[in-house]
C-alpha cells in the first residue's frame, strides 16, 4: 500500500467535499481532490462519487490547491466511498459548488471500457464529440486512484 492511514469516517461524501491523502514516498506532505459529483452514472452504477484529483502537493491538509484553475494530476474519475471508510481518505473542508461553478468543468466525458472508442458523459449518455479532460468510465476505488497517482508522478506500483 502506497497510501498512508489517516482517518476513517463513515460520513458519505457530499459534492463540495475537498479531501486529503498522503503517499508514503511525500511524508508530511498531502494531495488534494475534490468530491464534484454523486449522482454520475457509469454503465449500471448509479449514484457514482466523482472525483478530481489536483495537481498539488501541501504541506498541511489546509495548504490547498488553485480550486479555480482545475490544474487535474489524473482525469476525473468516478469512484465508490472505500477511500473514506477504510481511512485513506479525509475530508478537510467543504466548497459550495452552487456559488463557485468555476471550481468545475462544464462537463464530464469518460472513455468506455469495453469499446475504447465511444464516449460517455457522466450520466450515461454517448457523447460524439468528447473534450478533455477524459477519463475512464469503470467504477473506481482508492486503489485505483493511488495507482493512477502513484503512475503519473513516477511512483513504484505497490504489490499489494
Amino acid at each position: 500500500m502506497n497510501l498512508v492511514f489517516l482517518k476513517k469516517s463513515r460520513k458519505k461524501p457530499t459534492v463540495g467535499d475537498v479531501f486529503v491523502f498522503q503517499l508514503i514516498f511525500e511524508p508530511e506532505q498531502y494531495r488534494f481532490g475534490m468530491v464534484v459529483s454523486t449522482t454520475a452514472i457509469f454503465s449500471s452504477f448509479t449514484n457514482v462519487i466523482l472525483v478530481y484529483i489536483y495537481d498539488h502537493l501541501g504541506s498541511s491538509k489546509t495548504d490547498f490547491p488553485d480550486f479555480e484553475s482545475k490544474n487535474l494530476l489524473i482525469p476525473p474519475g468516478g469512484i465508490n466511498a472505500l477511500g473514506w471508510s477504510r481511512g485513506f481518505f479525509e475530508t478537510v473542508m467543504h466548497l459550495d459548488l452552487d456559488k463557485h461553478s468555476e471550481y468545475k468543468f462544464p462537463q464530464h466525458h469518460f472513455r468506455g471500457v469495453a469499446r475504447r472508442s465511444v464516449y460517455y458523459d457522466e450520466f450515461n449518455n454517448e457523447i460524439a464529440n468528447p473534450i478533455e479532460p477524459i477519463g475512464d468510465r469503470g467504477l473506481s476505488n482508492y486503489k485505483v486512484i493511488e495507482d493512477a497517482v502513484c503512475r503519473k508522478l513516477g511512483y513504484p506500483l505497490a504489490k499489494d
